[in-house]
């Protein structure tokens, strides 16, 4: 679960009008850092988090050698403004981070290399089901001595959604998994690889998580019985109180995507639609109407891929009413395919778009 070597990417930029690649600036992630540390010797992990209304990018990464973790910020004017260690324990795999307006929240889960094969120079991962997992809250362009960490019942968080502040509270929200290491069950080598991805045989449920910053206790819940991951929000809201989430289902035994499922974190009720059989997608992007009103005003956006047709298409959705089903189809040249991760910019935060 999670990356099976050492994690070691460096960050680039894209021109979005053109796709070249530009010049990397000397404070970026991945380069020379504050003037006396490099990123780059562990690089940044998949999950950096940017902040619409601040402009402020955030990350993460990690590696086998103490301190194991770092966190940093890079400002709206690509200057890295904070860079930190996150001492833990040992080599671990987190793969997402969260924040809110004034925190920034990483992890310590209990499923990572065994320390006796990593010492071999080989990386199996186990899930450690005696050791809590524990959730670091640190502001966000604070120190390393102003972390303050909070235990939780033991399992791997693959994606978080969101978080929030509530009082003396943060709130966090992604998806507990009931089951981190599925039984292999035997079956092919790819039926017994993809049981770590089947969200069926992991048990992802979407869970909340209260963080206390006066008693330093946490309080945990989980939100629904529906068995969904790769969760997105609307940007918008991003560090912020929200309300829904959009995920993706799977069909049993594979790591693809069959439906999409609105969550609502205030009732708990989900509506669902499935793409029919045959037919994949790629995680669900919200993208506010421009005017919007409301959190759910506006559009979800997935590229699916149909084997029966060999073709593929972008379906639209009014997030309003998932289960009403694709507003519009888009007709794509060619079969693409099925995706994971996906994203939406507004032209507006685009330059020269």
């Amino acid at each position: 679960m999670g990356e099976l070597a050492p994690q070691a990417s460096s960050t680039i930029t894209l021109v979005p009008q053109t796709r070249q690649t530009r010049p990397r600036h000397q404070d970026h992630p991945g380069q020379l850092t504050n003037g006396c540390c490099r990123t780059s010797d562990v690089g940044v992990s998949a999950h950096p988090k940017y902040d619409e209304r601040t402009g402020e990018l955030l990350f993460f990464n990690y590696s086998t050698e103490a301190p194991y973790m770092h966190y940093g910020v890079v400002d709206a004017d690509d200057n890295l403004v904070t860079y930190i260690d996150v001492p833990l324990p040992g080599p671990r795999l987190p793969h997402d981070m969260a924040f809110t307006e004034n925190y920034a929240i990483l992890n310590d889960l209990p499923l990572f290399w065994a320390p006796e094969a990593l010492a071999k120079g080989k990386y199996a991962s186990r899930f450690y089901p005696d050791i809590p997992t524990r959730l670091a809250v640190i502001p966000r362009r604070g120190k390393t001595a102003d972390i303050k960490w909070f235990e939780a019942d033991p399992t791997y968080v693959l994606h978080w959604t969101n978080a929030y502040e509530e009082g003396d509270e943060v709130v966090l929200e992604g998806f507990f998994q009931t089951n981190p290491v599925p039984p292999s069950g035997g079956g092919s080598l790819y039926q017994r690889m993809f049981r770590f991805l089947d969200s069926n045989q992991l048990g992802t449920h979407l869970h909340r998580w209260r963080l206390n910053m006066t008693t330093g206790l946490c309080k945990e819940e989980r939100l629904t019985d529906v068995t969904s991951e790769f969760g997105m929000i609307n940007q918008q809201y991003a560090g912020r109180r929200h309300r829904y989430s959009y995920a993706a289902t799977s069909p049993a035994g594979w790591f693809l995507f069959d439906g999409l499922v609105k969550h609502d974190s205030l009732t708990g009720s989900a509506e669902r639609y499935e793409f029919g059989e045959g037919v994949f997608g790629s995680e669900t992007a919200m993208a506010p109407r421009v005017g919007s009103t409301s959190e759910d005003d506006g559009y979800l956006v997935t590229i699916t891929s149909d084997m029966n047709r060999d073709l593929s298409e972008c379906l639209i959705f009014h997030a309003s009413d998932v289960s009403a089903g694709p507003v519009a189809r888009i007709r794509l040249p060619e079969r693409v395919s099925s995706g994971t991760h996906s994203t939406w910019a507004p032209g507006s935060l685009i330059a020269g778009w």
